[in-house]
């Protein structure tokens, strides 16, 4: 195993909710689009060296239960090509991510898939991880480090020893005990709770524009977390069982980078968990209730205690706590939210013209979903069960609460001079 570092003990959940529930894919990652001809293999060996590189623990085997790594693996072992139908577009490629997806990693912990074939003079890599190496910002990172970026995250030191004990410590122990003790009554999506899906997850992508997000969060005066995330609320609300009994509870990952780990790679994520207020009629309200319900994330940001429950267990119970928070009892679905690059990145002197996030989908879980973003755009990504009802409208209905806040609270544009005397 590698030096023993915050990342390490952060993964080391991931691994072990992992080997519990070896039914549910605990992979992460996302899919470039690039405009120019297809690289060539000794190019993508090299673009993995890059990669393993960044992060020693990406050179090693997919582990065994029970054991820390399974040894080194060379670049080869990593990379798989997958030819498309010619001239297939959009359909034919996400067609093939879905494929790639549903078969797992087995070898090593993670793996570039080159996707090719679909349109003219342009292809696709496919990089995925092992949610215990990686998380959303490190996949941003290990981007960075492919395409010889500036700001490429580092390793971090080793965890400090916890603080001393004080009051407050002691409360925010026993609130976060609590929150895993305590009975929670979910809405579940799927038609039977805790039930894997039987198929391979259905995985959807819509794009929107990103400025015109942080347009509406700053006239609404909320974050651009608060605008999804009720966004999402509303989007969902057709599909809720009637009468709905209980609630939506999404469990939001947190970024814990702090100090000496503030720019590191590795998994440096807790959950939180957010009620959804899809019970509200109107979008307005669903998006001031969101600004309330996410003000235990915007605490958690500052709060040096936020987690000591990880920092007090047993490294041997942490799959297991993870897991009840995961349970379907616990939570309806998994909703995070993935800053990105603000300008183009090129890949050997080559556009590229996209990032689609690709998300994890819990044991027993039927929706997961992420927003990314990347060169102004942001991209909604859904990854579910595919038997859910209208699972495919949940994108557009996402949309249309974005025009619905928009109508709300961004007042509409005024025509330029120039424009007014055109239209006379």
């Amino acid at each position: 195993m590698h030096e023993h570092d915050a990342a390490t003990a952060a993964g080391e959940r991931w691994f072990d909710y992992a080997a519990a529930h070896p039914h549910a894919s605990l992979e992460i990652g996302g899919v470039a689009v690039v405009a120019g001809p297809t690289p060539s293999s000794a190019e993508l060996h090299a673009l993995i060296d890059l990669i393993r590189a960044a992060h020693p623990p990406l050179r090693d085997r997919a582990r065994v239960r029970g054991t820390s790594s399974g040894g080194p693996a060379g670049p080869p072992e990593h990379l798989q090509e997958v030819a498309l139908p010619a001239h297939g577009g959009d359909v034919a490629l996400h067609t093939a991510i879905e494929r790639v997806c549903a078969q797992p990693l087995t070898d090593v912990s993670w793996g570039m898939t080159l996707l090719h074939g679909h349109r003219d003079n342009e292809f696709a890599l496919l990089l995925r991880a092992h949610h215990g190496l990686l998380d959303g910002m490190s996949l941003i990172g290990i981007t960075l480090a492919a395409v010889r970026e500036p700001g490429v995250p580092q390793r971090c030191a080793p965890p400090a020893p916890p603080p001393p004990w004080t009051t407050a410590r002691v409360r925010a122990l026993v609130r976060a005990a609590a929150g895993l003790a305590l009975p929670a009554r979910t809405i579940s999506l799927g038609p039977t709770r805790g039930q894997a899906p039987a198929n391979p997850p259905r995985r959807l992508w819509v794009p929107t524009s990103l400025p015109r997000m942080k347009a509406i969060a700053t006239a609404a005066g909320t974050s651009l977390n608060d605008v999804y995330l009720a966004a999402l609320a509303g989007a969902l609300r057709p599909s809720l069982p009637d009468p709905a009994a209980g609630t939506v509870r999404a469990m939001v990952p947190l970024n814990t980078r702090r100090g000496s780990t503030s720019a590191a790679l590795g998994n440096f994520h807790r959950g939180v968990p957010v009620i959804l207020p899809c019970h509200l009629p109107a979008a307005s309200e669903r998006l001031a209730a969101t600004h309330l319900a996410t003000a235990n994330i915007r605490t958690g940001r500052r709060d040096p205690d936020a987690d000591v429950l990880f920092e007090t267990l047993p490294t041997r119970w942490h799959g297991r706590a993870l897991a009840r928070a995961l349970h379907p009892r616990r939570t309806t679905l998994v909703a995070t939210h993935v800053p990105g690059p603000a300008r183009p990145l090129e890949l050997h002197g080559h556009s590229i013209d996209a990032l689609l996030p690709l998300m994890f989908l819990p044991a027993g879980h039927h929706l997961s979903v992420c927003l990314s973003e990347y060169a102004g755009t942001a991209h909604l990504a859904v990854v579910a069960d595919p038997s859910l009802p209208d699972i495919d409208e949940l994108p557009t209905r996402w949309l249309a609460e974005l025009d619905a806040f928009e109508a709300r609270f961004t007042p509409p544009r005024q025509p330029s001079v120039a424009g007014a005397r055109a239209a006379r």
